[in-house]
């Protein structure tokens, strides 16, 4: 059982990482907008953010490919593991220190950073550290368990990289929606 978890935490990873890369990397205009969300964060020195996004952009391609590839499983998922941290600790300074960037994640207008988006790659990091120290390895024997691990990594992935920042915004205008008094 613990073998298709890793596996479904593997189409999870691979599937977040592969949609961050190429939301970034499939046009000028994207890549731009990232780096943009860079220079926001005024972490680096502006000179810097070009080759910042480039890294981070290849950083994420790289752990895809890994992930993909049996023998390198475990290396995909401790990239990914650490880019995430990263992740969380540029969130988590930008937070603190009232910094309102954009985050372009998946290449495209995304959320301001805040603490949903901390939540989000902690879950993220959750199911990328087990791999990192066990690996995944193809269930043998069981390919319909396989397959379902799989499909239900794909749409964990998708709901991550479509629906994250929808739902937390809905259920946030929910929770602080004034409450009508009856009469």
């Amino acid at each position: 059982m613990t073998d298709l978890v890793l596996l479904g935490c593997r189409a999870l990873i691979l599937t977040v990482f592969a949609a961050a890369f190429v939301g970034k990397a499939r046009g000028a205009a994207r890549f731009r907008g990232f780096t943009g969300s860079i220079r926001q964060l005024a972490i680096l020195p502006e000179r810097v953010a070009v080759p910042a996004g480039a890294l981070v952009v290849a950083g994420e391609g790289t752990a895809a490919v890994l992930l993909a590839l049996p023998p390198a499983v475990r290396a995909g998922f401790a990239l990914a593991s650490a880019l995430l941290v990263l992740f969380i600790g540029i969130v988590v300074r930008a937070v603190r220190g009232g910094v309102f960037a954009e985050c372009r994640c998946f290449g495209s207008k995304g959320s301001v950073m805040g603490q949903a988006m901390i939540v989000r790659n902690l879950l993220l990091l959750a199911a990328a550290l087990p791999g990192a120290v066990a690996g995944a390895p193809v269930p043998v024997g069981r390919p319909a368990g396989a397959a379902v691990a799989v499909a239900a990594g794909a749409v964990g992935a998708w709901a991550f990289t479509r629906w994250y920042d929808r739902i937390v915004s809905a259920l946030m205008k929910r929770l602080v929606a004034p409450t009508r008094s009856a009469g």
